[in-house]
C-alpha cells in the first residue's frame, strides 16, 4: 500500500534542487507516516532525484516508529515503481533507524552504480518488517547527489 500522506516535493509544490555544476547537493525530504503505513511491504515515495543526477549517498532519519521493547521495524530504500506498490530498484536494505528514532548514513554499491536518467526518479521506502508496536511519526531522506 502507498503511504497515506505526500509531501510538497512529491505534490509538485516544491521543486527538487538541481546542481548547476560539479557540486554535490544535499536535499532533505520528509514524510509524515500514520500507524497504518508501518506494516510489512508498505511502500511509499519520499523524495525526487532530478533528471541527469547520480546519487552519492542517502541519510535516512526517523522518529521512533516502533515503541516495543524489542522493535522489529526494518526498511529498504530505493527507486519506487509507478504504482508506489514496491521498490523497482533497492538501493539500501536492512535499515533499522526507525526502531529507535536515529539516523543512518547509507552508501552502497547500488547507489554508486545507479546510472543517470533523462527523467526525475522517485526515491522511497519499503518496510520489509512491520513495527511490533506502531507509532506514527516522520521519516526523512536526505539525498546527496551531483550532476552526471
Amino acid at each position: 500500500m502507498a503511504f497515506t500522506n505526500r509531501n510538497d516535493q512529491l505534490a509538485g509544490r516544491s521543486p527538487a534542487v538541481t546542481p548547476a555544476g560539479a557540486e554535490i547537493v544535499a536535499q532533505r525530504s520528509t514524510i509524515a507516516l500514520v500507524a497504518a503505513d508501518l506494516d510489512a511491504n508498505d511502500t511509499g515515495a519520499v523524495a525526487i532525484l532530478p533528471a541527469g543526477c547520480v546519487l552519492t549517498g542517502i541519510i535516512y532519519d526517523s522518529d521512533d516508529l516502533d515503541t516495543n521493547a524489542s522493535p522489529t521495524i526494518t526498511a529498504s530504500v530505493g527507486l519506487v515503481n509507478a504504482g508506489e506498490t514496491d521498490l523497482s530498484t533497492v538501493l539500501a536494505a536492512g535499515v533499522t533507524a526507525s526502531r529507535d528514532g536515529t539516523a543512518a548514513h547509507l552508501v552502497t554499491k547500488e547507489m554508486v552504480a545507479l546510472a543517470p536518467a533523462a527523467v526525475d526518479r522517485v526515491i522511497g521506502i519499503k518496510f520489509t518488517a512491520a513495527a511490533a508496536t506502531k507509532a506514527a511519526g516522520t521519516v526523512g531522506l536526505t539525498l546527496m547527489y551531483r550532476a552526471a
